[in-house]
């Protein structure tokens, strides 16, 4: 006889609080508790005194006990905490459980607790305030939240009175974490100064006419119960105990879900927040939502999954086949934006030897503008030129010199006249005749002309003729999805534009322009996608401690970033769900000692239960990386390379040292970051450039730092020799 469990964040809080072994033995009692709940040694009963008599305890060990809450007609069990025997039972009697008659969600509170944690909060502004006539009065935290606006949300009269008129942020956090998930959701999104409407459509969005306070089975299956109740198999249960994300993609935050199962957008719709805040598992619920739709509609055309790298489009599969199994591939398709303009041009052109695409500081390329730029009268730099190609003339797709001539220069800064145009084209031209001897094409060149390509084949082209037949050799697409989109240029938008059809949920954007890494801000709209009216932003961070995500606004705070519509974006009520360790910071006269403490730190992180692999060291400069697993593997710590092509999933047990680059939307427990340092961060080049480009080369630097920063979810560790890095903040 099978049961069902199901967690709540009740009970994950007192399980990250246990030891390593006791762990294994809680992690044992789930899998008999789902296997075998009616096993006699389990010793579940009912306890003497307690408010419900659906709360059980079961034994653990002979020391520890679980907490747990009946689901009754369904053989399953709601797992409130473990705790020592004594405290076990005091805890079950302080339980209060039931469905929430305003928000029908499943509230498990212990009673006594919160009580406590008003009354402190009430106290310490108190104290805090008065006496000496020096220190001003501080308003409530709630400014302008109403008693009404908190019961809206679930939370009792008595409760909403007390909260606010609590004055003191600190303790208010500390209510909230003895509040239900939504009522603590709400409270927290309104201290961060969201409207009650905006908390409202993220957390509820649909009032029930009849909630059945009894049934409990139905408040589970409500997304607002999702916040804070995982269920799913033993392995499921403890990957997402032990901190490898699996949780992510089975349950989706109720706002989160809404946008991945909507339908009937009129057009593309855009999801933005910072890292850690679910971005991606939406857009891979999304694009399981839009295949299985096409698939009951009997089409035979597919969903683009696409995103920046190919490390990051391997994830991403991974991720959806782990959500809805393998034949999910037959009806989204997920690969790189490269990958993608290569196959575009590869279906327009029969020649049997194809150019070989290269990256813009390859040495031929580097070689190609030299040789363009000799015969200029003016004395171009390459970075001026190779700037100018890409975000003017590859950006608005230019093919003539007359375009050119005309062609808007927004963002470029340095202004120029129609004569230093006309050079400039003839240098572009040498340039691009240079690369054709070479056999060679950018793969920013190759994105620019696979749009021009596929939008010059004409859906409606006959069959017969040679344009139709390429057209049906071009992957049919319905619905787009992509990820990371802060870091496409706009030759991948108008691929992207020119591939994927415009109607109702046609594209489904998301990214953070805080993490952008390689492209430049653009306008969304100049390439055909609107938005403007169909977006996002999602704030709460599931993946790091607050103390990380703390240090993670401190190195972005008050550097604007674009929106990708002109506006401006920013990460004001970002916060995460969960507490940790502090960040640790070090620095050192050499190299050598840098390395050699980064050894001990990662020893201590292994004695204190993570395992090697759950561990990252990343750095900015490929050398570095090969150089810092060289020491670590002398040290007789296991460690490997993660380079650009390996599968950082199949590495096995050892310390993964990769660059901030390839970090890029992979996540471990602990992240130690070295040569964080003004000699290493940002990088000699960076520093001597000047005007815009430095500008915009600093902003990638910054968005670099907060990318592996933010790799982190309970540990991070920053080192440097010398001066640390004005980055850090």
């Amino acid at each position: 006889m099978s049961g069902r469990v199901v967690m709540s964040d009740r009970f994950t809080r007192t399980y990250s609080e246990l030891d390593g072994s006791m762990k294994n033995r809680v992690l044992d009692f789930i899998v008999k508790l789902q296997e075998r709940p009616d096993l006699t040694g389990l010793d579940l009963k009912a306890p003497e005194g307690v408010a419900d008599p659906r709360i059980r305890t079961a034994r653990v060990t002979d020391f520890w006990r679980a907490v747990l809450i009946e689901l009754p007609e369904s053989n399953g069990f709601v797992l409130a905490a473990v705790k020592p025997h004594d405290d076990a039972y005091t805890y079950a009697e302080r339980l209060r459980v039931g469905v929430n008659e305003v928000t029908g969600a499943l509230d498990v509170v212990d009673a006594a607790a919160l009580d406590e944690a008003i009354t402190h909060a009430h106290t310490a502004g108190a104290t805090s305030g008065g006496g000496t006539g020096t220190a001003p009065e501080r308003g409530p935290v709630l400014d302008g939240v109403r008693v009404r606006d908190l019961r809206r949300f679930g939370v009792d009269t008595d409760v909403a009175e007390r909260l606010v008129g609590i004055t003191d942020e600190s303790r208010l956090l500390s209510v909230a974490e003895e509040l239900p998930g939504v009522q603590a959701n709400a409270v927290l999104d309104l201290a961060a100064g969201r409207t009650v409407d905006d908390v409202w459509a993220d957390l509820i969005a649909e009032e029930e006419p009849e909630i059945d306070t009894g049934d409990l089975l139905k408040a589970l299956e409500r997304p607002q119960s999702r916040l804070v109740f995982t269920d799913g198999s033993a392995d499921e249960l403890r990957a997402a105990l032990e901190g490898e994300f699996t949780a992510w993609r089975v349950w989706l935050h109720p706002l989160q879900r809404r946008l991945a199962y909507k339908d009937g957008w009129r057009g593309p719709y855009r999801v933005t927040g910072g890292a850690g805040t679910g971005k991606t598992v939406t857009a891979v619920h999304r694009a399981r939502h839009l295949a299985d739709r096409l698939a009951r509609a009997g089409s035979d055309e597919k969903v683009l999954f696409t995103t920046y790298t190919r490390n990051l489009a391997r994830n991403i599969e991974s991720q959806l086949t782990e959500l809805a199994g393998p034949d999910i591939l037959k009806r989204v398709e997920v690969v790189n934006i490269d990958a993608l303009a290569y196959r575009v041009l590869r279906t327009a052109d029969d020649r049997q030897t194809r150019p070989r695409q290269v990256r813009d500081d390859a040495p031929d390329v580097v070689a190609a503008w030299e040789t363009a730029r000799a015969d200029a009268t003016e004395a171009w730099e390459t970075a001026f030129l190779q700037a100018e190609w890409n975000q003017v003339v590859l950006a608005q797709g230019i093919g003539e010199r007359g375009e050119y001539l005309r062609a808007p220069r927004s963002g470029r800064g340095r202004r120029l006249s129609r004569p230093q145009r006309a050079e400039l084209w003839a240098v572009f031209e040498r340039f691009t005749q240079q690369l054709n001897a070479r056999n060679l094409l950018t793969f920013t060149q190759a994105a620019a002309r696979a749009a021009t390509v596929a939008r010059q084949l004409d859906p409606h082209d006959d069959p017969g003729t040679d344009s139709g037949v390429r057209r049906a050799a071009l992957p049919r697409y319905r619905h787009g999805v992509v990820d990371e989109a802060q870091d496409l240029h706009p030759a991948h938008w108008r691929l992207v534009r020119a591939l994927v059809p415009q109607g109702a949920d046609d594209l489904f954007l998301v990214g953070d322009a805080h993490q952008r890494i390689y492209g430049k801000p653009l306008v969304l709209s100049h390439y055909g996608i609107e938005t403007r009216g169909r977006s996002r932003r999602l704030t709460v961070n599931y993946r790091t401690s607050r103390q990380i995500l703390d240090w993670s606004l401190r190195v972005a705070y008050g550097h604007a970033v674009d929106d990708l519509e002109g506006g401006a974006d920013s990460l004001s009520g970002a916060r995460s769900e969960f507490a940790g360790p502090e960040p640790r910071t070090a620095g050192f006269d050499t190299a050598a000692a840098e390395k050699a403490a980064l050894v001990e730190v990662l020893r201590d992180w292994h004695r204190a239960g993570l395992e090697w692999s759950q561990i990252a060291v990343v750095t900015r400069s490929n050398n570095r990386v090969a150089e810092l697993a060289a020491a670590l593997t002398g040290a007789d710590v296991p460690a490997t390379e993660v380079g650009r092509d390996n599968d950082e999933h199949a590495l096995g047990d050892v310390v993964r040292v990769m660059t901030m680059h390839r970090a890029k939307g992979l996540e471990y427990r602990a992240v130690a970051l070295l040569g964080t340092g003004r000699r290493d961060l940002p990088p000699r080049a960076v520093r001597e450039l000047d005007g815009d480009d430095r500008d915009a080369a600093w902003a990638r630097e910054r968005g670099l730092l907060y990318v592996a920063g933010s790799r982190a979810r309970e540990h991070l560790y920053l080192s440097w020799t010398g001066e640390p890095s004005e980055l850090l903040g």
